[in-house]
Formats: C-alpha cells, structure tokens, sequence
C-alpha cells in the first residue's frame, strides 16, 4: 500500500521510506476503533476517522477541521511554525520591495 500512493508509484527513495513509515504506523485496525486518535498529546482538537459511512457524516466531520494544523500533529516541534511563518513573512516583504 506504501508504494502507491496519489495514484502512482513512489520513485523517490526518501519519499517510499516516508511512506512506508506512515504505513508501518498508521495503517492498523486500531485506527477504526472509536477511542483511537491519531495525535497522542492533550490537544483542543483529536484527529480520528469519522464514523459512520455516510458522506454526511464525512463532510460534517471535515468541516471541523481546525484551520491551521499544528506541527505536532506531523511530529515536528511548535517552533516549526514559527520558523515556517517567519520565512514566508520574509519572503513577502522581499517580493513586496
């Protein structure tokens, strides 16, 4: 399942050991159950899959998404962000000027 992903083949070899990871980790009967979270830290939001199987149901769940995504749900550190916004406030006063 790791080597098909976005309707294709992963032919970068960082980006299959990526996926694989993910794979290795996520891709578990566990993550079906209801009490399964996919971010393991006190959080105002729990990224889960959606019960049920109508696309109601999916859409309602999508639409409480929050806004923006913090880095820990990826595994990185909260100054990831920082460091990511302050980059593209740089980059925009650089086009601005």
């Amino acid at each position: 399942v790791a080597e098909a992903q976005y309707g294709g083949r992963i032919t970068d070899d960082l980006d299959r050991e990526l996926f694989g990871t993910y794979t290795a980790k996520w891709f578990k009967d566990e993550i079906f159950k209801p009490s399964f979270s996919f971010n393991d830290y006190a959080s105002d939001y729990n990224y889960k899959i959606p019960e049920g199987f109508e696309i109601t149901q999916f859409r309602d769940a999508i639409d409480t998404l929050p806004p923006v995504d913090s880095p820990l749900i990826f595994g990185l550190h909260t100054n990831a962000d920082l460091t990511y916004r302050l980059k593209e406030a740089s980059e925009m006063i650089a086009t601005i000027i």
